[in-house]
């Protein structure tokens, strides 16, 4: 076979044909409505929310004066919308929230390898933790924009660069107020990101050799600052990498989630990111007296078969008690949601198999939890240094 040797101007083609599908598909996917709408709710899974029976749901609606849902035509059954769930769980649930006088904490989920389900985690994170009354923010800190895209918003469609974080990187802005950015999702904000964040690999060690002194690996720590007193949760989302911005969201977190599925090749590719974080904060000033609230691995995308049975075995030996116990499991349930350009918990009801959509929702739901127990534990102090005497009091159990 002869070589094909491709041109620039040809990649240029590629490229532009390749943006038209992929803005047909996404239209076509979207259709008849071009952005994505929220979800609604039944009455058991508003009652599932708020953790009480069903039976309550009329007697708590007038008691409380609560949101009475919507009846659906032709039945007897009610729907809810989201925001009419998050005032519901607000309301009734007995869930942790975060005392007026401590600020929101942040979350980066990060790994060095894609496609091991990273951003559809935190994105399905952040949603479900609105579902627990907190309000988030979600950071877009890969320039591809997929967390973006799963906030409703189209990355290259409908973000412009001064949207994204460049603004505040170049030094045009103090802080990260100016890029926040409500979504679909009630209590769900974004900064998103377009392919022009890719300019921040370029930009913070430029200005790192021209400043002395300058601390580029804190840079998102102080832009994020002021937004820890308006949001609960701020979640980082990070690019399959351990670039500045990675490096930058790692030290501006206060708990570390990494997904990772128990395959050979993911498993070494996560001891290598580990490796290569530990040298580098080595150099970095001050960053040795980090500490966090938690770090946690999460299996994702796990199979039932040998080789992920002794992979896990291997995570354990090397992870600890930083293993998560939730397995998100490889589903059909998970890549339908993302054919839709949806997270599961975008879907009103199942789409498809009743057992593949619960297989796949009830572990993330567990993980949410997990979350929201840490944020309570760091959010009181002395609850936090109780559990650290005793080994962690609410550690999900390693698998």
């Amino acid at each position: 076979m002869a070589l094909q040797q491709v041109s620039m101007k040809e990649l240029q083609s590629l490229a532009e044909v390749s943006a038209d599908v992929l803005d047909q598909v996404r239209d076509a996917m979207m259709a008849p409505h071009p952005l994505k709408v929220a979800p609604t709710f039944t009455s058991v899974a508003i009652a599932e929310l708020c953790g009480v029976d069903k039976s309550q749901i009329k007697y708590l609606t007038q008691k409380h004066g609560l949101p009475p849902g919507v009846k659906i035509e032709g039945s007897k059954a009610k729907d809810y919308s989201l925001e009419d769930a998050i005032t519901w769980v607000k309301s009734i649930a007995t869930l942790p929230r975060r005392p007026e006088d401590k600020l929101g904490k942040v979350l980066a989920v990060c790994n060095y390898k894609g496609g091991v389900a990273k951003t559809s985690t935190a994105v399905a994170v952040a949603q479900a933790l609105t579902l627990r009354g907190l309000k988030v923010l979600v950071i877009d800190c890969d320039g591809q924009g997929t967390a973006t895209q799963l906030c409703g918003i189209s990355p290259e469609q409908d973000v412009d660069v001064d949207q994204t974080l460049m603004p505040f990187i170049y030094g045009d802005q103090q802080d990260l107020t100016y890029a926040v950015q409500t979504t679909y999702w009630h209590n769900l904000s974004v900064i998103p990101a377009s392919s022009g964040l890719l300019a921040a690999e370029f930009a913070l060690p430029a200005k790192a050799m021209k400043e002395r002194g300058f601390r580029f690996w804190e840079v998102l720590k102080d832009g994020i600052e002021p937004l820890r007193a308006e949001f609960d949760l701020i979640v980082i989302d990070t690019s399959p990498s351990l670039s500045h911005l990675t490096v930058n969201a790692m030290i501006a977190a206060d708990g570390l989630l990494m997904p990772c599925p128990p395959e050979a090749l993911d498993f070494a590719s996560s001891v290598q990111f580990w490796g290569i974080f530990s040298e580098l904060v080595q150099n970095l000033p001050g960053a040795l007296d980090k500490k966090y609230d938690f770090v946690s691995i999460v299996y994702t995308k796990v199979q039932t078969n040998e080789v992920a049975r002794l992979v896990k075995t291997w995570m354990k030996q090397a992870y600890g008690t930083h293993v998560n116990g939730v397995e998100i499991p490889d589903s059909t349930a998970a890549r339908t949601a993302s054919a839709q350009i949806k997270t599961i918990y975008d879907l009103s009801k199942p789409d498809g198999s009743l057992e593949a959509y619960r297989r796949y929702k009830e572990p993330l739901d567990r993980l949410a939890d997990y979350v929201l127990e840490q944020l309570a534990l760091a959010w009181d102090s002395k609850a936090y240094q109780r559990a650290g005497a005793q080994g962690s009091l609410l550690e999900s159990p390693v698998a």
